[in-house]
């Protein structure tokens, strides 16, 4: 897939990225600098508005700015996590749409670790989340 800096990708997880008019959810592996997964060949030369490459530990993110013609790219762990006030740390687990997780190797649940800051005003603000298994 284009526009995915694959290096700083976990090698192996599970990829969920956006295109127009379809998403993918699916168990993939880093092979030979590529992102493979079931179905990769009809997308690999198309580029997701956003895409996310996740593992227990490590979320990769990238999201295209159409406006722009950019793309912000980051990456979260949980290594990150143990640095913050577990105060400002919300975990959810939510349940994965049956259509997803009736798949061989699907998760039936995703745990996003919601990141809050304080703002400069004393309001609780999330600033960012990670996708985990």
């Amino acid at each position: 897939m284009k526009g995915i800096s694959l290096r700083k990708a976990p090698e192996k997880g599970y990829i969920l990225a956006y295109f127009p008019g379809l998403l993918v959810f699916k168990p993939y592996e880093i092979h030979e600098g590529e992102c493979v997964f079931c179905g990769w060949e009809a997308l690999k030369d198309r580029t997701p508005g956003e895409c996310h490459l996740f593992d227990a530990d490590t979320e990769y993110r990238m999201i295209r700015r159409e406006s722009s013609g950019d793309s912000i790219e980051l990456v979260l762990t949980r290594d990150e996590e143990k640095l913050m006030d577990p105060n400002l740390l919300y975990t959810q687990k939510v349940l994965v749409q049956e259509q997803f997780s009736k798949e061989k190797d699907m998760p039936e649940r995703l745990v996003i670790v919601n990141r809050y800051v304080y703002s400069e005003n004393d309001t609780l603000v999330l600033k960012n989340y990670r996708i985990s298994v």
